[in-house]
């Protein structure tokens, strides 16, 4: 995987290097940041994460609760089923696999609200680090970004490392 990363990021380089060469452009500079020491020492960062966190942990205990009471009436049906009759084994049965119907949606209802609240909560923050790290781009003249914590990166020189200017537009309260 982290060689398809560097491959990945090498082609991205050269790709923006032949096309600066084509237009005859000076290829220019670039930066790094590091998303993961953003996500560690931004304050509303560490919030939106540890809301997030509480949040699923609440769907979790939820979930938790109707697979135990799935399993419980699985082993009552199993236990009973050879003293109900035909018809009482029946409605048991059915009732079980509505049981197990409602048991998936809830999960899947839950996925997708932890999903929706994940990018509710960390969207605005991802928006405003690009927005920073693009104005910063700009008055730099740099001619890309990368961030080292989502590719892997073999070397980088300490003066491309923009991540504190990032962390400093973020305390800030920089758009």
């Amino acid at each position: 995987m982290n060689r398809m990363k560097t491959l990945r990021l090498a082609l991205v380089i050269g790709m923006v290097v032949a096309a600066t060469a084509a237009l005859g452009a000076e290829p220019r500079p670039m930066a790094v940041i590091n998303s993961e020491r953003i996500a560690q020492e931004y304050p509303a960062m560490r919030d939106a994460q540890e809301q997030y966190q509480k949040f699923v942990q609440d769907l979790e205990r939820e979930l938790s609760l109707k697979e135990k009471a799935l399993s419980a009436a699985i082993e009552e049906l199993d236990s009973q089923q050879l003293l109900l009759g035909k018809d009482a084994l029946a409605t048991k049965t059915q009732q079980l696999e509505k049981q197990k119907a409602e048991y998936f949606q809830f999960r899947e209802a839950a996925e997708q609200k932890a999903e929706a609240e994940g990018r509710a909560r960390m969207q605005p923050i991802l928006d405003q680090v690009k927005t920073i790290v693009e104005r910063l781009a700009k008055e730099r003249g740099l001619g890309m970004v990368v961030d080292s914590a989502a590719m892997t990166v073999l070397y980088v020189d300490p003066q491309l490392e923009i991540t504190n200017d990032v962390l400093q537009a973020l305390v800030r309260g920089d758009k």
